[in-house]
């Protein structure tokens, strides 16, 4: 009865000592938005730091809901014992927003305190296939932060829901709520309708760069969502990423997302490749923004999402899950597209180029100009052709020809493999096919490859449209 009492009493305390202040939102580390609702801010976008993701937690007098677990281990720690300097009551439930690292990796420590993880579906899937991936490439790639994360006990969520649950904590309701995908397929938002609070997870992004490069990112829901949390009437906002925030935060955020998918298409339009625009595009208004290294990221992402929509090619390809655009622009009378592949066999590429033309047939010479004015513009390429022959492209045989490739840039070989080049016309439309594979110099994978790659260009066909 002493214990219940005690936590029945804690927020009317807090509420007391807070008086009538007002919340500390241009501030890092611990903030008080109310006397049930909590924010944790990152101090910066270092690793030590935690890459700048937040967390936060909301008391009831039954117990505590936890909102994200930080980065490391550590950190978790550190926001577990700024939880019970506020309250003894047991933290019983832990909500990942989202699957980043950044968010979920101290799961561990929230689990040994005996609490639920609830997340959505698409949450805890990628959790658990994308954790490994994110750890080889800090084994790979960032030794330094690999060697303070190897240690990482990856721990899943325990529950997921659907489009809605509400959680009593006793005297205070929290809302999960699932409005589709938008910064990643399973991004929840976490209200405390009382005190008129939204947790956003990735969704929103205050003086950081926004990750707009998850592979299960929706531009359009993204920007239906800010819209909608725009209309929620809510008090304060604790972002992903930056300080806590109120609604004109969702405006700058909806305004870096439309401006930089304008830019894409813009570069697209005009022909410029995704290396030009990853190299020159830039946000006006998030020059000062954290982590500026995550916008060549997100060019790169949005540029490879819009380029189909802009280019709408007039043919298909039936190409296996796997492959998608790394690059392409012009549009559907004059352009290009490139998917490629990469897995244990290998990596694949498939590129189609096509303009208008009068021609009705094609001869090896008109293969052999191509290939010659492409390594004019792809000076770290070396391609040798070794042969001509025919193969099937969309039921109708086509003229090739076929050799070895080296990528040379400053000199060093970095990588080779095979290619086959085909042209062909149709409709008064001249297609130009690139098929090229890299094995690591695997005779017999790289043919295998090669035929799985004329299989796909067997599939060509003319849009209906």
């Amino acid at each position: 009865m002493m214990k219940m009492l005690r936590y029945g009493l804690l927020p009317c305390l807090l509420f007391v000592m807070a008086g009538c202040s007002g919340v500390e939102i241009d501030r890092t580390g611990f903030v008080k938005i109310s006397p049930h609702t909590y924010a944790y801010i990152a101090r910066g976008a270092t690793t030590d730091e935690g890459l700048g993701a937040n967390a936060g937690f909301v008391v009831g007098e039954q117990g505590v809901l936890v909102i994200d677990s930080r980065y490391t281990p550590a950190l978790a720690l550190e926001l577990r014992d700024v939880i019970q300097s506020v309250t003894d009551a047991p933290i019983r439930y832990l909500v990942n927003t989202h699957y980043h690292p950044d968010h979920t990796w101290g799961n561990e420590v929230f689990k040994n305190e005996g609490a639920l993880i609830i997340a959505r579906p698409e949450t805890r899937s990628a959790l658990e296939t994308y954790s490994p991936v994110y750890m080889e490439y800090y084994r790979e790639r960032k030794p330094e932060t690999f060697r303070k994360l190897k240690d990482i006990n990856v721990v899943l969520p325990d529950s997921t829901f659907e489009d809605m649950l509400t959680i009593d904590l006793g005297g205070v309701t929290v809302v999960l709520e699932y409005f589709g995908p938008a910064h990643t397929a399973g991004d929840c938002i976490v209200t405390v309708p009382r005190d008129r609070v939204a947790f956003t997870g990735g969704i929103l992004s205050n003086g950081y760069h926004p990750n707009l490069g998850d592979q299960g990112a929706d531009f359009d829901n993204w920007l239906r969502i800010l819209d909608r949390l725009d209309g929620m009437d809510l008090r304060y906002l604790v972002p992903g990423q930056g300080k806590v925030c109120r609604s004109n935060a969702l405006d700058a955020q909806k305004g870096y997302v439309v401006t930089l998918r304008e830019l894409c298409v813009q570069a697209i339009r005009r022909n410029i490749s995704l290396d030009e625009a990853v190299g020159t595009i830039t946000v006006p208004a998030a020059v000062d923004y954290l982590q500026p290294n995550i916008l060549p990221f997100n060019v790169s992402a949005v540029f490879r999402q819009e380029v189909l929509d802009v280019v709408k090619p007039p043919f298909t390809l039936d190409l296996p899950s796997g492959f998608s655009v790394a690059d392409g622009g012009g549009e559907t009378k004059h352009g290009w597209v490139r998917w490629a592949a990469e897995g244990e066999d290998g990596l694949f590429e498939v590129e189609v180029q096509w303009n208008p033309s009068a021609r009705t047939e094609v001869i090896v010479q008109d293969i052999h100009d191509r290939v010659a004015h492409y390594l004019a513009l792809s000076t770290g390429y070396e391609m040798k052709a070794e042969g001509s022959r025919r193969i099937d492209v969309g039921g109708q045989e086509a003229l090739a020809i076929y050799g070895r490739w080296l990528f040379k840039p400053k000199a060093a070989i970095l990588a080779g493999g095979i290619w086959t080049w085909v042209m062909t016309a149709r409709d008064g439309t001249l297609y130009s096919i690139k098929l090229s594979t890299n094995a690591q110099n695997v005779q017999a994978q790289e043919q295998k490859n090669m035929a799985a790659l004329e299989r796909i260009a067997s599939t060509f066909s003319l849009s209906q449209d």
